[in-house]
Formats: structure tokens, sequence, C-alpha cells
């Protein structure tokens, strides 16, 4: 058995895309990624994650302070060409750790003011989901009124493969997996069929046979709840009563619960709830972090999920007919809140924009539910996806 730290692959994965796939060496430009002649849809790619700090005793930089799982940690890795990976291994007085540390950040840096600058240095103009595992950077290339048809220029998550394996298990796969989501429309649908996946020019063509749009509601007609008050994000009384918000007045309110709930933490909803943790763990100080959470707003509200009470189908955000953006406005959550702009489409009331303040969970919180949930998750389902257990958070 080996005794290095080696990086996985997602690792290897997530800090060459947040090199942009270049070379991190300062001056290097060296792209790591490009066509290859073996098939019309193959790709080479010639960098390497390298250690910063080796990852055995003996080897360049070796830190007998860090963990296992620093060593293996994209904190401890930098996206270099073949050449300047074996030249930090070749002398490491010159390559101090801190000097490779200061090059990937310099690399990162670059690489997302191209990218906010239009550049292109990633390809796509927005990113999609097919089903719950699979986001790839692309764009819309034809709408109709029963398909999309995407091409899928680069994965962001998963693979090719994953990809032809959901095609062909779609007919296994539960209902609320089957679905697709674009950035580029704000919107999302159910998959009524399998996609089908060619490739034209080394370009992956997916075409999606659609359901029907999910049915909105009017934002005046989205009921009452207990009013929070904004700063305290707690109960508060109007005179002698407790006071109450309704309509329009209590959309603000109801995002922000809905989007404060992660996925795993209602009992009786096992895939309800958002997936911002989990991004935040996989892609915090990326370009594509904002473009996730996006991705999982229009999930929110484009996509039914079955309610528990009433047994009907209705989106979670019930009145938001397009996800325009979200927009991060702190890299980190600070006292479990993070700040973002949410710019949606609401039906009956027509554009619309907010920042709220979202409870994000710390990741040993996290851990502490989940463990909660497997001892106490309840064998039949209770209250769907829409109830307002969030609300106080």
């Amino acid at each position: 058995m080996s005794n290095r730290d080696n990086f996985s692959p997602a690792v290897k994965k997530a800090v060459a895309m947040r090199a942009g796939w270049q070379c991190s060496f300062a001056a290097c430009q060296q792209k790591t990624v490009g066509p290859s002649e073996e098939a019309p849809g193959a790709f080479a790619i010639v960098g390497d994650a390298a250690h910063i700090c080796a990852a055995a005793p003996g080897g360049r930089r070796f830190d007998e302070t860090m963990s296992p799982e620093e060593r293996s940690g994209i904190g401890n890795a930098i996206w270099l060409c073949p050449t300047h990976a074996r030249l930090i291994d070749r002398d490491e007085a010159t390559y101090t750790a801190d000097m490779l540390r200061a090059m990937k950040a310099a690399r990162e840096k670059a690489c997302g003011e191209d990218m906010r600058a239009g550049a292109g240095v990633l390809p796509g103009a927005g990113l999609v989901a097919i089903g719950p595992d699979i986001v790839c950077a692309g764009e819309i290339a034809q709408v109709t009124a029963g398909s999309w048809v995407l091409h899928l220029n680069h994965f962001v998550t998963a693979d090719r493969h994953a990809l032809i394996g959901f095609i062909g298990g779609f007919a296994t796969r539960a209902p609320e997996d089957r679905y697709v989501l674009s950035n580029e429309l704000g919107d999302g649908r159910v998959l009524s069929e399998a996609p089908t996946l060619t490739m034209k020019a080394g370009v992956h063509v997916m075409t999606c046979p659609l359901g029907p749009s999910a049915q909105r509601i009017d934002a005046q007609k989205l009921g009452n709840s207990l009013a929070l008050d904004p700063e305290a994000n707690d109960l508060f009384l109007d005179g002698t009563s407790i006071a109450l918000v309704s309509g329009v007045d209590y959309l603000p309110q109801k995002i922000q619960s809905l989007l404060s709930m992660q996925r795993g933490e209602n009992l009786f909803g096992v895939t309800s709830g958002v997936r911002f943790f989990e991004y935040f763990e996989a892609f915090s100080g990326t370009l594509w972090l904002s473009q996730l959470l996006t991705l999982d707003v229009i999930r929110q509200a484009a996509l039914p999920a079955a309610d528990g009470i009433m047994n009907a189908q209705a989106t979670p955000l019930q009145c938001v007919t397009r996800v325009r953006s979200v927009e991060l406005l702190s890299e980190s959550p600070e006292n479990n809140r993070l700040p973002l702009r949410v710019d949606l489409e609401v039906q009956g009331v027509g554009r619309w924009q907010r920042d709220l303040s979202i409870y994000l969970p710390t990741r040993e919180q996290m851990h502490e539910r989940a463990r909660l949930s497997q001892e106490t998750r309840p064998a039949t389902a209770g209250p769907g996806p829409n109830s307002s257990s969030s609300d106080q958070r």
C-alpha cells in the first residue's frame, strides 16, 4: 500500500479548473487541455496537479505538521504543465512552498479577472444541469415547445460516461432526478423521456425531450405566515398579537427561508432543500460557485415537488418564473449568515431583486444533522418541501 497522500480525481479536476486549465507557474502561458486525434469527441490533458508540500516523507517540501487530509486536499495542490511540474521538484530551495502558493493564487486571480472581463477562459455561456449529478458549461442551441437542444462544452461535475449512464438508466431513475436546468434561460424542466447525445464537430449535442412547464401562482396568492423581524430574524408583535405577513410581502421571507434549508435537513423530504452547503464545500473561491447557486435556485423555482399534505404538484418557490442570477455579496458566511442578491421574474409582480441573508450551517453542524437525521428519520413521508419549518433560521 502506498504511503503517499495522493490527490483524488475531484481535487485534480478542481485545481485545474480554478487555473483555467493553464499552468500556474509564473509567466507560463502553457494550456494543458485540448483536442485529441483519437476520436471526434476526445481530448487530451497534459497538465499535472503537483503537491506544494510533498505527498510522502522524503519528498520536496515535505511538511510533517500537515495531516493526510491536508496533504491530499486542494489547498496543497497547484496545476502545472509537465515541464514546471518537474522543475519545482528539482529545486526546493528556489521553489518554496510559499512561492508556489503565491503562484497558484496569482493564476487563479488572473483566471477570475479574465472570466469577469469576458475573455472566455472557460467555454460556455452558462451552466446546465442534467439530473442531480451532472453539470456542464454550455449553451442552448435550440428551443422548441417540446425540447431543448444543448451544446455541452465542458464538464464541471461528472463526465461523459456519467452522462451516458444517466441516459441509459433513465427509466430507473427516481422521478425527481429526471430534469434539466439552464442558467442561460433561468429555467428548468422535467424530462419527459431520456435525452439523446450526439457528437458534432467535437461538441456534445444533447436533445432533451421536455414535459410541460410547471404552473406558477401570482405572488399575491402566496398565503400568509408568521412574520419575522428582518434584523433579529425572530417573531415579533404587532400590538398585542404576533405579526403576520402575506402575499407579496411574504415573498422575501419565503425565499430566504427556503434557501436556508439544506438538502437532507428535512426529515420528511430526503431530496427537498437546497445544495448551497455542498457547493460551498466543493467550489468556494471559484467563479463557478455563484453559477451553481443560480442553478440550485432554478431547481427550486422550476421543478415541481410532491406536497405531502395536498398531494399536489407545485414548485417550492411557487411564483418565480425565471431566475436571472444569484450574486454572492461575500466570499464566506459570517455567523452562519451568507449575504446574496437574487434577481428574479415573479408572476404577478415582474422583475424582482432583493438582498437576502441566507442561513448556511458549518461543516460540523451538517455532519451532526446528518447523524441525527439517520437516527430519527421516519419510515413514511410527511409534510413536503413547501413546509416552512426553516422560517426562523
